[in-house]
């Protein structure tokens, strides 16, 4: 084998590992369907996991009747979601507005002062991952940041 073939074959081992590596070993009849994958949130802003030792992961289902808000709020750590049903308006202070519809996933912002509010004529379902710390709450009402001030 010549030098450049050898060459050619080391660079290309990384790439048919990956490949492997994104092809799941499931039984023929499971399928899975990528909803998300990202490195920045709606927001654009790159993700970031806390750097603890008291990780804690949560997973919610939140419920926004036709009309309600969930009211001023920042999240100090990662949250992941996909909307079961319905539609929500996010308004982000400074930084405009996101319609999610049924069947959209998101990144949430972080540290960003954020309002959802469902505009639609059904309830919002949300099912939402948290990447979390046991000792940091996963959303902080406005009145709360205030109160800090």
């Amino acid at each position: 084998m010549n030098f450049a073939l050898i060459c050619l074959l080391l660079l290309t081992a990384p790439l048919s590992l990956l490949a492997e590596q994104s092809k799941p070993d499931y039984n023929f009849d499971v399928r899975v369907t990528p909803l998300l994958r990202t490195s920045t949130n709606f927001a654009g802003q790159q993700i970031e996991y806390p750097h603890t030792h008291s990780a804690e992961v949560s997973i919610l289902v939140v419920t926004i009747p036709p009309g309600k808000q969930t009211g001023w709020h920042t999240h100090p750590v990662p949250l992941f979601g996909y909307v079961l049903s319905g539609e929500i308006t996010v308004d982000i202070k400074g930084h405009g507005k996101h319609i999610f519809h049924t069947g959209d996933t998101l990144a949430e912002c972080v540290n960003l002062l954020h309002n959802g509010v469902n505009t639609g004529e059904v309830p919002v379902k949300l099912l939402i991952f948290v990447a979390g710390e046991k000792t940091v709450p996963f959303t902080v009402k406005e009145t709360s940041l205030r109160a800090r001030l």
